[in-house]
């Protein structure tokens, strides 16, 4: 959820011949292409928008006949089956994947950036970069060096201009005071000069407004108001009626503000009457005044001023009916007897945690109800863009109707298991809703024919718990939960988890490093399933003392019932800081860098604890949990393999383009958690989330001010430019993700390697060293040739330039994979 309340063997051994060759083949290969030796001097780019677009205050201009788009970024709703046996997320909500799949096309073979969480997945598909160049690849929360060599703990969730928020009881005074979304208009583990860690990335809402359009934000990621302290104050000025109400409120959780100025935003159109004409009656004030603000963006390319924006529901519910007793439209009603906002289903829309206070309901359980009436709502009020988030299947979301006294989530637990009857039942809620959102934009005019729909999500995830084929199992066995036929879900053999058979493992990291290897060096940790390790004093990576604690968090073995074995090993993958820049999360800011990234077996959640611990068994250092049990972040094919939908104007109606429901990676089986995406060898355009934005910009006809490490997926775009129609520019593209993806097999090749040479004890050390030399050459190259591939594919897909070598790219693209390959082989690749 967005914000919480908080095992191969490798040879060792190594030839660094192996990957010397495969780089001087490279070289060899691009200059052969034409490329110099300064390849930056060579990338082609659209260049910026910002001096190109007149400021708009004629109507929302898109290409392709486009008027409205309506994209959706769901917490974990996944396509594939988690249980072989029961139907998946999406094909609980027939009325979303029939939507897709007969407008558009269904990509089920996208994937995720790493660290695969909600705050870096959403950024980079808002933005079309990985973290190391948005910001924040390390989520939903990173800790940060201190100039005396310890951390503090900071969050990703912040307003979009915001510096980073440390979120310590007590901050160190020499606490890291950057932007959080530190932005790096290229690699920044290769670029030199480094980049100065002082600019806040380009807003993703920029081209919509400077084109005419009005663009909606509903709980989405850091682009409306995240945290009552600092964003109120910020946003509003520090002697602001809202900031007074603030202070006056003595609540430490501060729910009524939240509710009022967290988590909804319009951002509008230069001399936009919506946000022009906004009023409300402020906090210690008895008439309306205006409520609008100036949406600042310092740092935007291009520059960014005469811009206005409403944030909170206070503010932005009167521009949508509120305050209207019983308004509807369309027969669909808006609000209650009360002038305030209501769901599809006709219920107030009330702040989290507060009863009869309406506003809104928090990132935790925000559902598909409430995001896609404030959605509906938007549209038909002048708002032309509408960015939405809402909350999984998975956690119990407390739905009202569901909820009460007999009804199916009635005393259900926090993480709902796989065809449990919470879990059906709430799917069952999210497809009436989503055929009620249809049906009233469909009465509104709103369709696929004027309309471009996106649909994805941040990741998948790892159920951590009985499943088909693993040592517990659901019963009765074979159960299915429900069936579907149509648009229609049906309970069907619903599945039960006796006590002890569901819920993620929670290890005492601190605890098991000192009673199973006797290393107690002081570091601190970013709990995750994917945690990431700071040792304090910030030693260099290659000194006897990181040496050392690596070796004893390689040899961490636990409990884990669901596999039968009282010594599962720990890490499946490891990541000294080297590989942690080829998989893109170190960012332009150097105290954020982890001494050490480590990708655990699934079902563990580790965090720090005491140092004297049980290691046997359960309840000692390894406990657990049925609040948490869908885990991700991790390395893994279940928490890495995506979708993203398309449909609308410029699209391609394919239907399903990749793997079925029922042929992707599931937590079933005695492998579960551990097969990786490079083994998966799934049908359809291979792509990952920062592919999503380079799309809709095309389609639009927008630009942005920068150049994405995505591309434009030509496979679904129905008329695609002279240059772009080049087969030959498709198969760079495809060649380009293996390269320059996360999750891509450049990446998996080098994570290997890198895993086994960090657990190797050869003489001096020789092993590792020369195989990070080798991995440092990789990136290098690596960050070279993605940047001329991306300059080639920018300039075709937003400048209609012919990309006349790119087959000598995709040799060379192809070549360079090989020399990663060739390095991880000699550690037996499994």
């Amino acid at each position: 959820m967005q914000h919480p309340h908080g095992q191969r063997r490798r040879r060792l051994g190594l030839r660094a011949t192996a990957a010397a060759g495969g780089l001087a083949l490279v070289g060899g290969l691009l200059l052969a292409g034409g490329a110099t030796a300064g390849l930056a001097s060579a990338v082609r780019t659209a260049g910026p928008a910002g001096a190109d677009h007149a400021d708009a205050s004629d109507g929302c201009r898109l290409a392709n006949g486009i008027k409205h788009i309506v994209q959706i970024g769901f917490d974990n709703v996944h396509f594939f089956r988690d249980n072989p046996n029961v139907p998946s997320d999406l094909q609980m909500i027939p009325n979303l994947l029939n939507f897709l799949t007969s407008n558009g096309t269904f990509l089920s073979n996208s994937h995720t950036p790493l660290i695969a969480h909600t705050g870096d997945d959403l950024l980079t598909t808002a933005t079309g970069l990985y973290g190391d160049r948005h910001g924040d690849g390390i989520a939903n929360d990173y800790q940060t060096y201190n100039a005396d060599g310890t951390t503090d703990p900071a969050t990703v969730f912040t307003y979009w201009n915001d510096a980073i928020d440390d979120t310590a009881g007590s901050p160190n005074a020499g606490h890291d005071t950057n932007p959080n979304l530190v932005y790096s208009p290229a690699p920044p583990a290769t670029t030199n000069p480094p980049v100065k860690p002082d600019t806040v990335a380009p807003a993703p809402w920029v081209p919509y407004t400077r084109a005419g359009c009005n663009v909606g934000e509903i709980a989405t990621v850091n682009q409306e108001l995240e945290n009552p302290t600092p964003d109120i104050a910020d946003a509003f000025g520090a002697n602001s009626p809202e900031v007074q109400q603030l202070n006056a409120d003595p609540d430490s959780f501060k729910d009524p503000e939240t509710a009022d100025y967290i988590g909804l935003a319009v951002h509008c159109a230069k001399a936009s009457a919506f946000c022009a004409n906004a009023e409300a009656v402020k906090y210690g004030q008895t008439t309306p005044s205006h409520t609008a603000v100036p949406d600042v963006l310092p740092d935007e390319p291009g520059g960014y001023t005469g811009y206005q924006a409403l944030f909170g529901n206070k503010y932005v519910a009167p521009q949508l009916g509120g305050g209207t007793p019983d308004a509807t439209h369309d027969g669909y009603p808006v609000t209650d007897a009360a002038g305030n906002l209501v769901d599809l289903n006709d219920n107030q829309i009330n702040g989290a945690f507060l009863n009869d206070y309406p506003g809104f309901p928090g990132y935790d359980n925000i559902n598909a109800s409430q995001a896609l009436a404030y959605a509906a709502d938007m549209l038909e009020s002048g708002v032309q863009v509408t960015n939405i988030y809402m909350a999984d299947l998975h956690g119990n979301e407390f739905i009202p109707s569901l909820d009460g006294t007999g009804g199916p989530c009635f005393h259900a637990p926090d993480a709902l298991a796989s065809g449990s009857a919470c879990y059906i039942a709430q799917a069952q809620y999210y497809n009436q809703a989503f055929g009620t959102f249809f049906q009233r934009l469909a009465k509104d005019g709103i369709t696929a024919q004027n309309t471009l729909f996106v649909v994805s999500s941040d990741e998948g995830d790892h159920e951590a718990g009985a499943n088909a084929g693993r040592a517990i199992q659901p019963t009765p066995a074979g159960c299915d939960g429900a069936t579907v036929s149509g648009d229609t879900v049906t309970p069907d053999v619903l599945c039960t988890y006796p006590s002890g058979s569901f819920g993620e493992l929670d290890g005492n990291i601190t605890g098991l490093l000192a009673e199973e290897e006797g290393n107690t060096t002081p570091f601190s940790l970013e709990a995750d399933t994917a945690p990431e390790f700071y040792l304090t004093g910030r030693p260099g990576a290659d000194t006897p003392t990181v040496r050392a604690f690596e070796h004893a968090v390689a040899g961490l073995t636990a409990d884990d019932p669901y596999n039968d074995n009282p010594n599962q090993k720990l890490a499946e993958y490891l990541a000294d800081p080297t590989e942690e820049a080829i998989l893109h999360f170190v960012d332009a800011d150097p105290a954020r860098t982890p001494t050490l990234a480590m990708f655990a077996n699934p079902d563990y959640y580790l965090q720090t604890g005491p140092a004297s611990c049980d290691p046997s068994g359960l309840g000692g250092c390894v406990s657990q949990t049925d609040s948490f049990a869908w885990d991700h972040g991790d390395y893994s094919a279940e928490v890495n393999t995506n979708y993203v939908g398309f449909a609308g104007p410029g699209v391609r109606r394919l239907g399903l383009d990749g793997p079925a429901a029922d042929q992707g990676t599931t937590s079933s089986g005695a492998n579960s958690g551990e097969v990786e995406v490079y083994q998966d060898h799934f049908p359809g355009p291979w792509v990952d989330e920062t592919d999503i934005r380079p799309t809709i910009m095309y389609l639009t006809g927008l630009r942005d001010d920068y150049e994405h490490d995505g591309r434009v997926i030509t496979q679904i775009v129905s008329h695609p430019d002279h240059a772009l129609s080049n087969p030959a520019v498709t198969t760079l593209g495809e060649c380009y993700k293996q390269l320059n993806s996360s999750v891509g097999d450049f990446a998996a090749y080098t994570l290997n390697a890198d895993t086994s040479a960090i657990q190797s004890t050869s003489s001096g050390d020789q092993t590792y060293l020369r195989t990070d030399q080798a991995l440092r050459g990789l990136e290098v190259a690596r960050d070279r040739l993605a940047g001329q591939i991306k300059g080639e594919l920018e300039g075709a897909e937003f400048g209609n330039q012919s990309v006349s070598n790119a087959g000598a790219l995709t040799l060379a693209c192809d070549a360079l994979i090989g020399g990663a390959r060739a390095l991880a082989v000699q550690f037996e690749l499994p």
